[in-house]
């Protein structure tokens, strides 16, 4: 018998602690701001720190409203304030974190499926890195990363 399917809330739940640990390791804001979607749409729980960005890019924007409000005729948003806001204080750019840690992890999964079919592992990264079009220290710092998936089912690897 199959277990059953997680629910939508549960799924949910799974992504915001994927998207939080990625915004909090990366400060990708695209990861906060997807974060703050799950949680709005499925009711669940957020930590301060993806609230804080939350409040941060609000309070930024909503200060352009605030001047025109009492006075100020010049307040403007435009695209390029916006993204200026929209990067923080790092001046990052929105989904490269999330880039990366998705790439992270199929390169981890990738590697491991080469292992289980009879690669040695330095055959293995480096079949992987050539592939991927990356250095031999990005698939290391992927495998350590991402070492539970040594762990994984045969079944649950192929799944990925």
């Amino acid at each position: 018998m199959m277990a059953p399917l997680p629910s939508p809330q549960e799924s949910a739940r799974s992504e915001i602690a994927l998207m939080v640990e990625v915004f909090e390791k990366e400060k990708d804001v695209s990861a906060a701001w997807r974060a703050f979607y799950l949680a709005r749409k499925y009711g669940c729980d957020l930590p301060d720190s993806i609230n804080r960005e939350i409040d941060r890019f609000a309070e930024a924007v909503g200060s352009v409203a605030e001047r025109a409000y009492h006075g100020d005729a010049t307040p403007a948003l435009d695209p390029e304030e916006v993204g200026k806001i929209w990067k923080g204080h790092k001046g990052r750019n929105a989904g490269n974190g999330l880039f990366r840690a998705g790439r992270a992890y199929d390169i981890a999964i990738e590697v491991e499926r080469l292992r289980r079919n009879g690669f040695r592992a330095t055959h293995a990264r480096a079949v992987i890195g050539k592939r991927k079009g990356v250095s031999d220290t990005i698939v290391s710092e992927a495998m350590t990363e991402h070492a539970y998936v040594r762990y994984m089912g045969d079944d649950e690897l192929q799944a990925m």
